[in-house]
């Protein structure tokens, strides 16, 4: 017997609201209807949910957010953003998000019939077993899906990765944000003897805040260990994205997995037949986050056996014309345009520009640009931008640093100065000096709090 869909709306306005659920209704499905973000997360959480209709901006919080979480507990759940006003950065966020219909108000009941079945289709896409609540699907329209390997470091990427997948060892993918983890971990996992299993994709720097909406306090690496997951799973990739952000609990969690052999590794004879296949990524140096105590020693060593390092695209600049072309490609897609009429909208200055800029946020930031380029229609602004922007400090820049005081009053003027020079981007300072954004963050904390008191003393003005 076929399942019918349950679909949850979460809409402030009640008529809006109405409106929708009358047209679901009329499709056959049984619907929820939440006014604000935290009754619309409490359904999430209690309920299996199938697909969400959610308004963008909300009494409580924003519809993404929502998303978010709920892409978090029910993998397989189709997305449709409801605005009454929409704004360039919203759907780019929305359409990263995989997010398959964004409508804006006001909208016909066809327009609410066709952004159901975009859904229906998205959720057909692939199927999850019973524990699918840890995983994050990877279907509908989105973009930078293939990696681009002009170049021969990224060649060199590919082929690591697909000799690894063979393996039985778990992976680290380094390398900045925005440069391809998240996809190479998709095709190490497509050429791999674990392929036609699941594949369950958990972003580590949103598990603390998951789990605090969870009452229950129930770890997302806790919910794998279960017995109906776990023993019943097949030839199951687990991808841990940011795997630096996992909290210090969950970090001794997936130490004992790799232990006890829940997690396939050769040094484990006694792994269970059905053990997992582990992947994951960080965007820093997660052995200067040993060393600074940020991230546990014993299980960065079970994880970096077979490390791949993947370049930023300043570093193979070879890669930026054929990846531009492929994201226009792929933008045409989505967005239902003429190729060769968005490829003209990109001018000569422009392409010179995308060639010669440092792109400090990789893949991502290139998408966005090319986004704004298209949907504008102004590419000379957008050249403009790039010559202007300099988040990177440049080699002949020299920092001043009073020598007065002690080390630490030194370090953290350095430091404070480093994200000024980076437009006060912390993570891409962080990055220029080479230290974890925690470290980052506790420095220019501890200065603040160290200058607070100075004043308060009278020994600052």
């Amino acid at each position: 017997m076929k399942c019918q869909e349950t679909v949850l709306i979460i809409e402030a306005e009640a008529s809006v609201g109405r409106f929708i659920k009358d047209a679901l209704e009329t499709e056959g499905k049984k619907v929820l209807l939440a006014s604000t973000a935290q009754q619309g997360l409490q359904y999430l959480q209690s309920l299996r949910i199938d697909i969400i209709f959610t308004e963008l901006k909300l009494p409580d919080g924003d519809g993404l957010t929502v998303i978010r979480t709920a892409q978090q507990v029910h993998p397989n759940i189709a997305s449709v953003v409801i605005t009454g006003f929409g704004t360039l950065e919203s759907a780019i966020e929305a359409m990263r998000l995989g997010v398959c219909d964004y409508i804006t108000k006001p909208f016909s009941r066809p327009q609410v019939t066709k952004a159901l079945h975009s859904a229906i289709n998205l959720t057909k896409l692939s199927t999850f077993p019973k524990w699918e609540n840890v995983s994050l699907p990877d279907s509908g329209k989105s973009i930078n899906r293939t990696l681009v390997a002009k170049s021969s470091t990224m060649r060199e990427v590919i082929a690591q990765g697909k000799k690894f997948s063979q393996m039985d060892i778990p992976v680290l993918i380094q390398g900045e944000n925005g440069v391809g983890k998240k996809t190479l971990a998709r095709l190490i996992h497509r050429h791999s003897p674990f392929s036609d299993g699941p594949y369950i994709h958990i972003n580590c720097a949103i598990i603390e805040s998951t789990e605090r909406f969870n009452k229950q306090g129930v770890g997302i690496l806790n919910r794998l260990l279960q017995t109906d997951s776990v023993e019943n799973a097949q030839k199951t990739t687990l991808f841990l994205e940011d795997i630096d952000q996992l909290p210090r609990l969950e970090q001794r969690q997936l130490l004992m997995m790799l232990k006890e052999g829940l997690v396939r590794a050769p040094w484990a004879p006694l792994s269970k037949v059905n053990a997992i296949r582990l992947i994951t990524s960080t965007a820093i140096d997660l052995k200067s986050a040993v060393l600074q105590d940020e991230f546990h020693r014993s299980l960065y060593d079970n994880l970096n056996i077979l490390p791949i390092l993947v370049p930023p695209l300043r570093e193979r600049r070879e890669d930026i014309i054929p990846l531009t072309i492929q994201i226009l490609e792929q933008l045409c897609q989505v967005w239902n345009c003429n190729f060769a009429e968005c490829r003209g909208r990109i001018s000569k200055e422009m392409w010179e520009m995308l060639y010669e800029y440092s792109w400090p946020g990789n893949v991502h930031e290139l998408t966005s640009v090319l986004s704004r380029v298209l949907l504008t229609g102004d590419s000379a602004e957008a050249a403009k931008l790039l010559k202007q922007a300099n988040p990177m400090i440049q080699n002949e820049e020299m920092i001043s640093v009073p020598f007065i005081g002690d080390l630490k009053q030194m370090e953290r003027h350095m430091v404070s100065e480093v994200v000024k020079r980076c437009g006060g981007n912390k993570a891409a300072a962080a990055r220029t000096l080479g230290m974890h954004r925690r470290t980052l963050y506790r420095m220019l904390y501890n200065e603040r709090e160290n200058l607070e008191s100075r004043q308060s003393i009278g020994l600052e003005q």
